[in-house]
């Protein structure tokens, strides 16, 4: 991999990391897991596998030391929702309306899977207060985001005008 890309994705993976942890950690309307949606728009591009699924466990390390969840619980979840991403990236560029319900319904399996597994750790109850709307609302968000930046980042990446043309 060549420096450029290298670049762009740990400087996206930074901003993510930073948003996350910080101004979207306090708000309750608008809710979305930007280390995951970079993670599953990074499957997008042509990046190896590896450092895909790399880049997805260091995310979700880095988000689980600046919070207060169990250290390896994101790192794990993400890894998991990287390689979902990475099987199925190509039923992802049929449009960006396929694109936002592709990382829509990658985000939700994620959001079901941490909390699940958060809840077998203790650190969430499952059928807790304020479930629903992270079920609904993380997916939502993440989609609407795809919908809107996912041919950016990839052209970005790529270096390819052509990719994702959406006709």
């Amino acid at each position: 991999m060549r420096l450029r890309p290298v670049l762009i994705v740990l400087t996206l993976l930074l901003a993510a990391v930073v948003l996350q942890t910080t101004l979207f950690s306090q708000t309750k309307v608008f809710i979305p897991d930007l280390v995951m949606l970079v993670v599953i728009l990074l499957a997008m591009t042509r990046l190896r596998p590896e450092a895909v699924l790399g880049i997805a466990f260091l995310g979700g390390l880095a988000v689980d030391l600046l919070g207060s969840s169990v250290l390896g619980l994101r790192a794990i979840v993400f890894t998991i929702v990287a390689y979902l991403a990475l099987k199925t990236r190509e039923r992802a560029d049929l449009g960006r309306v396929v694109t936002g319900l592709w990382v829509g319904l990658l985000s939700f399996g994620g959001v079901v899977l941490l909390l699940i597994v958060g809840t077998l750790f203790g650190q969430t109850v499952l059928l807790g207060e304020g479930v629903l709307d992270l079920l609904l609302l993380v997916p939502l968000a993440n989609a609407v985001l795809a919908f809107i930046f996912a041919p950016m980042v990839v052209r970005f990446i790529d270096r390819d005008k052509t990719a994702f043309r959406y006709a």
